[in-house]
């Protein structure tokens, strides 16, 4: 049994579907750009989240001692227009302007503000440069 194919146009007509009634448009609200990132002395490890994020060793497997930080080591977070950092349980601890924050929860972070990730790499919060 032979079979042929069909080569011919089917007119498609599709007309635009109207807004429902009692409806309105309401413009998208913008999303804020986050403002701050966590940067080294050096710049090259840096580190921002518009939302949420987890940072762990594998952020840091170059650095010489990157043992001692833990695969999920510190998080940050936007909540508003403050970022939060939080210890993830690591094993060595997350320090911000000297002060441990194991287990405190979300620690909100100012402009100028000193993390030190396991005693191995400092970071400095500072405002993200728009060029």
């Amino acid at each position: 049994m032979a079979t042929e194919t069909l080569r011919q146009s089917v007119p498609l007509e599709l007309k635009p579907i109207p807004p429902a009634e009692g409806t309105e448009t309401v413009p998208i609200k913008e999303i804020p750009k986050p403002r701050y990132v966590l940067v080294d002395k050096s710049g090259r490890y840096r580190f921002w989240t518009d939302k949420y994020a987890e940072y762990g060793r594998q952020d840091f497997l170059d650095l010489d001692a990157a043992e001692y930080i833990s695969r999920q080591h510190f998080a940050l977070k936007y909540d508003g227009d403050v970022l939060y950092i939080a210890d993830l349980g690591s094993r060595n601890g997350t320090k911000v302007n000297g002060v441990d924050i194991r287990g405190k929860g979300w620690v909100p972070l100012k402009l100028g503000d000193v993390v030190d990730v396991a005693n191995v790499i400092t970071l400095v919060l500072t405002e993200i440069n728009e060029q």
